[in-house]
């Protein structure tokens, strides 16, 4: 069943970035973890589009988000470049380069797809689990 869905487009800026945090947050209902997660997430989604894409060089990026009886989905939209989002090899001092290592961590599933006119990263978090292990 179908609880809530939306999108977004977003100029690439910066400040952006906490406004589709936000965007994507409030429509889940009850915290918990599955707000938190997707907090972190969107974050790390939309600072790669603006910092990594064409969003960020005066373009834009969209948030798109499905919410079911079981499923929280999330979409980044770009603004495209000549690669797409890629693990990087880190130092342990390094400040950056880790987020997709987040998505392996904390999301159910995720993946990139697209073409260097556009990147799409995806998440999803299984809302059922997150149910079940609340009211136990």
């Amino acid at each position: 069943m179908l609880e809530a869905q939306g999108r977004r487009e977003f100029s690439g800026d910066a400040d952006q970035v906490a406004a589709a945090r936000r965007f994507v947050a409030s429509a889940i209902h009850g915290g918990g973890p599955a707000r938190d997660v997707s907090r972190l997430l969107v974050s790390e989604a939309a600072t790669n589009a603006v910092l990594h894409s064409a969003s960020g060089n005066g373009g834009t990026f969209a948030v798109q988000y499905l919410i079911s009886d079981h499923l929280l989905r999330v979409e980044v939209h770009d603004g495209g470049g000549p690669t797409g989002p890629h693990r990087r090899v880190h130092h342990l001092e390094s400040m950056t380069g880790r987020g997709l290592d987040l998505f392996d961590a904390l999301s159910d599933r995720w993946g990139v797809a697209g073409t260097p006119d556009g990147w799409t990263v995806w998440f999803e978090l299984d809302l059922a689990d997150e149910r079940a292990r609340s009211d136990a």
